[in-house]
């Protein structure tokens, strides 16, 4: 999985799976583009540890749901590192409410940033690829996407339309050399609030997973490197889920 020589853009990549990511694809040669909504420390740090690796790093902050932030956030990047080869986009907006109390400005936020902030962070970079002979994209989705969780019809339904993205881009640039595929993690063992609600759905996952542990952000991070990388040269319109074989689980509904 070497991508010496090449510049990766990774969203959302000030913590957690994204910085994973971003430190896994300097490890295998990349210059890297670090970039979170707001997250300046953890977005510093990840590029940190990206040129520990021998790497370049810059950092950009931008809202992927605003359309002239992430123009202006691909232009500073690519001023700093040169075209992007590989764009993983992982940020990601998930909040929770109840269906029939989802408000259509809700129903904007998520599909801002969900949908069309995919979208146009891949229309931004997809010109570089083609210009040097291919690129890959990585789209990172999600389990919970697939199984179903309350209150999620809103974050977690626009987040499915990013497999369409990958189905439907696949085709459409595959003539131009861009690979286009997905990532989506099982239940990731990272930073996050500890609610009781999280502590059973936590216990219900390992005891549904045939491997019987959480994954690790290294796990997911490989993964995404493989996509990235000439490795996966004859892959592309394809949705990997880094899960443990957790499929189906049918009792993530809270108690009510």
């Amino acid at each position: 999985m070497d991508l010496t020589g090449k510049t990766a853009l990774v969203t959302g990549s000030s913590r957690n799976i994204g910085r994973a990511t971003a430190v896994r694809l300097a490890e295998a040669g990349a210059d890297v583009g670090v970039t979170a909504r707001s997250d300046a420390d953890g977005c510093e740090e990840t590029a940190r540890l990206v040129r520990e690796t021998g790497s370049e790093a810059a950092v950009a902050l931008a809202d992927i749901g605003d359309p002239d932030a992430v123009r202006s956030m691909v232009e500073e990047l690519r001023d700093r590192l040169g075209p992007i080869d590989v764009l993983v986009n992982n940020a990601t907006y998930r909040p929770s409410k109840p269906f029939l109390d989802v408000e259509t400005e809700d129903l904007d936020r998520v599909l801002a940033v969900n949908f069309r902030g995919v979208f146009q962070t891949t229309q931004a970079v997809v010109p570089d690829m083609i210009d040097r002979g291919g690129g890959a994209v990585v789209n990172l989705i999600g389990a919970m996407v697939y199984l179903g969780k309350h209150g999620h019809a809103h974050s977690y339904g626009s987040k499915l339309g990013i497999e369409g993205q990958v189905r439907q881009l696949a085709t459409e640039l595959g003539p131009d050399g861009v690979r286009v595929n997905g990532v989506s993690p099982g239940l990731i063992d990272v930073d996050r609030t500890r609610t009781e609600e999280w502590e059973r759905i936590e216990r219900e996952v390992i005891e549904s997973t045939p491997l019987g542990r959480l994954g690790d952000v290294e796990e997911v991070a490989d993964a995404c490197c493989f996509l990235a990388s000439d490795a996966a040269s004859f892959v592309t319109g394809q949705v990997l889920h880094v899960n443990g074989g957790t499929y189906p689980i049918p009792t993530l509904v809270p108690d009510r």
